[in-house]
């Protein structure tokens, strides 16, 4: 029975020893005064937020995202008032960017301009907002689910205006509202773009996007007439537009082309007056029908709308 019992102890005693020389406990947590209680050295910031910062970089280096990723961060937490902050949240960004996040790194980015509007690095944080703007703007697609991935123009707009609102006479302002003016083009939404487009031709008149952003307006004013019917307002808007582009623009390369549009919209407007003047005469409006008819006739002499309102007011003379 004894012996059996110090048997019992000598187990126990060899696993505890086991136990101390795998996890030397007290070697990994220590008494701080500072902060009145128990901490673990692994957690904890180096010395100096230089030290910090170096240590941090040391595992960018290498490509070791996951370690250098918790050590910028631990560098904000520990210094957040120090000259090397906005460096560690830059390469907080930078880490985004190499593991294929760009959305998640225009945040990050975006941060160190929040956060240290006055750091050496605003210029260059800008010119990689403006650049992943970009990439969402040239069909770079977002994951939203695992590999599922799916276009992001509405990333794009919203990175491209934070970029011109960042330095609104910035290299990339005028650029990036550009851009983003397009990207609001693209996916229909023809209100908002006339807005960065009338932004651009306002803030930079003499900006290297003027002619273009002229042009792009007045498309976008054509694009909302194409589902007008009776009211032409949108179609007149887009002709003038047009004509406002050529006027300023005779030798541009896309005054040809404004100058077809311009025909087009003409044709269109002559249609939906012709249109209209049919409608009233089929209610028996007589006077209404024969004014839209004239108007045709006056204003869009050269096409076969006019000549179609003719016959109609020789017919209507004789009854």
């Amino acid at each position: 029975m004894i012996l059996l019992m110090m048997r019992r102890v000598y187990i126990i005693l060899l696993v505890y020893m086991m136990l101390n020389m795998a996890c030397p406990v007290h070697a990994y947590w220590i008494w701080t005064p500072e902060s009145g209680k128990w901490e673990n050295p692994k957690y904890a910031a180096k010395d100096t937020p230089e030290e910090q910062l170096e240590y941090a970089a040391s595992f960018y280096e290498k490509k070791n995202y996951k370690f250098g990723l918790r050590e910028f961060k631990k560098l904000i937490k520990n210094y957040p008032l120090s000259k090397q902050a906005p460096t560690a949240q830059y390469y907080i960004g930078r880490i985004m960017e190499d593991l294929d996040k760009p959305y998640e790194a225009y945040k990050a980015y975006q941060k160190v301009i929040d956060l240290y509007p006055y750091t050496d690095l605003v210029d260059e944080v800008i010119e990689r907002e403006y650049k992943i703007g970009v990439s969402f703007f040239e069909g770079r697609k977002i994951k939203i689910l695992g590999p599922l991935a799916v276009p992001a123009k509405d990333k794009a707009v919203e990175i491209l205006k934070t970029v011109a609102e960042n330095a609104p006479y910035g290299k990339f302002a005028e650029p990036a509202l550009f851009k983003a003016g397009l990207a609001y083009k693209d996916i229909a939404d023809y209100d908002n773009a006339i807005l960065m487009f009338k932004d651009i031709i306002d803030k930079y008149p003499n900006g290297i996007f003027l002619n273009q952003a002229r042009y792009q307006l007045a498309e976008c004013s054509k694009l909302m007439s194409l589902n007008a019917d009776y009211d032409q307002t949108p179609t007149e808007v887009a002709r003038k537009e047009f004509e406002e582009f050529i006027e300023k623009n005779p030798d541009d390369d896309l005054s040809e082309e404004a100058r077809e549009i311009v025909y087009k919209l003409k044709y269109k407007e002559a249609e939906s007056a012709y249109n209209t003047g049919q409608f009233y005469e089929s209610r028996r409006k007589i006077d209404s029908a024969i004014v839209y008819y004239k108007d045709v006739i006056d204003n869009y002499p050269d096409t076969e709308w006019a000549e179609k309102a003719r016959e109609r007011l020789d017919e209507i003379e004789k009854k």
